[in-house]
């Protein structure tokens, strides 16, 4: 595809990414707010919990339902980026390309796979059994989907990070949101509450960046269709003094304007004159006299 195509393509494609971000942000607001609204009333022993759990499916899937839906639009902006991205940067390998949907698919498919054994465990240790905390342990085991999970998180923060710092590097990311994203997938892992948070500003803020309201404006590499580094901390820095001299030298070229060379001329002229003669000249004249 030629750069025409590659922009024609996007500015096609943009109004829906906006969209879907959007949704994406507001999914990870949801889920959060479903699931303390379930845990707010939850008992404090295992077994009771679980029975808690097994009577309030309906609200526990919800939260489980817009984390899921809020992931797969999480693949969705992935790869919109990533294929700006390789559009701009044909050096890059193409297998990359599948590494967002991998991971955000992946790991929402397997969270709600993941839902549904749990739920089906929870109703049986509500109806059946003794409930012993045996049981209980039981019910929260889901055994290789457990592992399959670790690993798609880790795929997950994979496609995150890697997307994210190949956008900024050719200009389509600012610097700070990039970091943002890496954040939040990162804290996945650490504090999921916290990923929530930061994942509900990166996007929001891709959503406004692609909708070209971005407060800086739009960054150069979406416009142009190429790669549009961002300059470095020694070219920032560079560019801030050769600025700072800049103001300082329009400020003395401001304060007094430079005299014209007529003027200068008839200056010397008068001082000269207001000196009177010079003491060569006077000698001189004193050597003709004798």
């Amino acid at each position: 595809m030629t750069t025409v195509d590659v922009l024609q393509a996007e500015a096609r494609e943009r109004p829906r990414m906006v969209v879907v971000a959007a949704i994406g942000a507001a999914l990870s607001l949801l889920s959060p707010v479903f699931g303390v609204s379930l845990l707010r009333s939850q008992p404090d022993n295992v077994p009771a919990q679980l029975i808690y759990g097994a009577h309030h499916q309906l609200g526990r899937g919800l939260s489980i339902g817009c984390s899921v839906l809020s992931l797969f639009a999480i693949g969705i902006v992935l790869d919109f980026v990533m294929r700006a991205t390789l559009a701009r940067n044909p050096d890059a390998s193409r297998w990359l390309r599948v590494l967002p949907m991998l991971g955000a698919f992946g790991l929402g498919i397997v969270t709600a796979a993941s839902q549904v054994v749990t739920a089906i465990g929870l109703a049986h240790f509500a109806t059946h059994g003794s409930q012993t905390y045996d049981e209980a342990r039981a019910v929260t085991d889901t055994g290789a989907l457990a592992y399959v999970g670790i690993l798609m998180v880790l795929v997950y923060v994979g496609a995150v990070v890697t997307t994210s710092i190949m956008a900024m590097r050719v200009g389509l990311l600012m610097r700070l949101l990039a970091y943002v994203g890496i954040g939040a997938s990162v804290l996945l892992i650490l504090q999921p509450l916290a990923s929530g948070l930061l994942g509900i500003y990166w996007l929001g803020a891709l959503a406004v960046l692609f909708a070209g309201r971005w407060p800086s404006g739009t960054p150069a590499a979406w416009r142009s269709g190429e790669a549009v580094p961002w300059p470095s901390n020694a070219e920032l820095r560079e560019q801030r003094v050769r600025a700072a001299e800049a103001r300082r030298g329009g400020g003395r070229g401001r304060g007094k304007a430079a005299p014209e060379p007529e003027a200068i001329e008839g200056t010397e002229t008068a001082e000269a004159a207001t000196r009177g003669p010079s003491s060569a000249t006077s000698k001189r004249k004193r050597k003709r006299r004798r």
